[in-house]
């Protein structure tokens, strides 16, 4: 066997990016995720890695809840903007212009623009090394029935364009890596395309 010998790192394939929408009233915020999986099937369970640091973090453990909102393709730029930036130092709803609405059982909104959305209420918090591990229940879907199969289920390869995933180490993205100015452009061209398709 001729393959070469890497230290440890998280690669994983291929990885989502999400974004959770948590908190409620003037503390809604919403961050970008790409560590999340299913993690237990009776009842359905989603778990996310949150480090301490972020404000998120202490959203999620106050209000014991959080939605998974799944983007579509087209809003890959509105991804990296989100993650590339701190809520108290920019007001992500009025840059990106995303749609909140309230979910059933949750505080924190859904995103109007994601073709699904989970809304999950924390069972478990578990302290790792870098980051907090919140472990939570899927209590309702909310899909587009464009991502509907016949079988009433969320089918993925019907999101027009697909998702934004990632095929690489799972690792914080340097803010620095990120023209933010660019970046702001960018959002800001996609949000001004969601108005004149509408």
């Amino acid at each position: 066997m001729n393959k070469a010998q890497l230290p440890p790192d998280t690669t994983l394939y291929p990885v989502p990016v999400v974004l959770i929408t948590c908190g409620h009233g003037e503390q809604t915020n919403i961050f970008t995720v790409n560590r999340i999986a299913s993690c237990n099937a009776e009842p359905p369970m989603i778990c996310i890695s949150v480090r301490p640091g972020r404000a998120s973090h202490a959203l999620i453990q106050e209000g014991g809840e959080f939605v998974v909102n799944f983007p579509g393709s087209e809003m890959e730029r509105v991804t990296d903007f989100v993650g590339a930036t701190t809520m108290p130092k920019t007001d992500k709803w009025g840059e990106t212009g995303l749609t909140p609405v309230a979910g059933v059982y949750v505080k924190p909104p859904l995103l109007v623009e994601c073709p699904v959305n989970l809304e999950c209420r924390v069972v478990q918090q578990v302290k790792l090394a870098s980051h907090s591990l919140f472990v939570a229940e899927v209590l309702l879907i909310h899909a587009d029935p464009a991502v509907l199969n016949i079988h009433q289920e969320v089918d993925f390869d019907r999101v027009q364009g697909g998702l934004p995933y990632r095929s690489a180490v799972v690792r914080e993205r340097p803010v620095a890596n990120f023209r933010l100015e660019t970046l702001r452009a960018q959002v800001h061209a996609w949000r001004k395309q969601k108005h004149t398709d509408v």
